[in-house]
């Protein structure tokens, strides 16, 4: 089955053994949700995260223009509300069938952050995150207070070679 020109999985042309890539840039939005809290203090979690948004590219070499895409992550962070590190692995989602496996080390600092992505099987991707837009009193107040338990941020994404995986 074609879905915006691109195979996808389930379909005859999908049941080839080469991975999925994608090369282009996307726009996401998305909400990391700590099992244990961030404050003041540098601590080790887990982390989730399930970000949507769009991509424009070109996705198992055919053209797409803003296809809706969702990233669904797990990982860890060694963090605070002021700094920290992220490591990730993520499933890309392109229109529903579509799936690339990507691992994500991530670095923040306050408000801002910078990735570094990998394909599963070879490229490489560069981020920026902001959680500014979303930073507020009660957001400050959560960390001072060592609360914080989710972080609303948008991310900037463009790759450097194909993703493959």
């Amino acid at each position: 089955m074609l879905l915006f020109g691109v195979s996808c999985p389930g379909s005859a042309a999908a049941t080839r053994s080469r991975p999925n890539s994608f090369e282009g840039s996307c726009r996401l939005s998305g909400d990391l949700v700590f099992a244990k809290p961030l404050g003041n203090y540098v601590r080790t979690t887990t982390l989730r995260d399930r970000a949507t948004g769009t991509c424009t590219g070109k996705l198992n070499g055919v053209p797409v223009h803003e296809i809706p895409v969702v990233n669904r992550v797990t990982g860890t962070a060694t963090a605070s509300c002021a700094t920290g590190t992220a490591h990730t692995v993520d499933t890309l989602i392109f229109a529903r069938r579509v799936r690339i496996v990507i691992y994500t080390d991530s670095f923040f600092a306050a408000t801002q952050g910078v990735a570094h992505t990998t394909g599963r099987v070879s490229g490489h991707s560069v981020e920026h995150v902001s959680l500014l837009p979303y930073t507020d009193q009660s957001t400050l107040a959560a960390c001072q207070a060592g609360t914080l338990r989710s972080a609303r941020y948008d991310l900037e994404a463009q790759t450097v070679t194909p993703l493959v995986g």
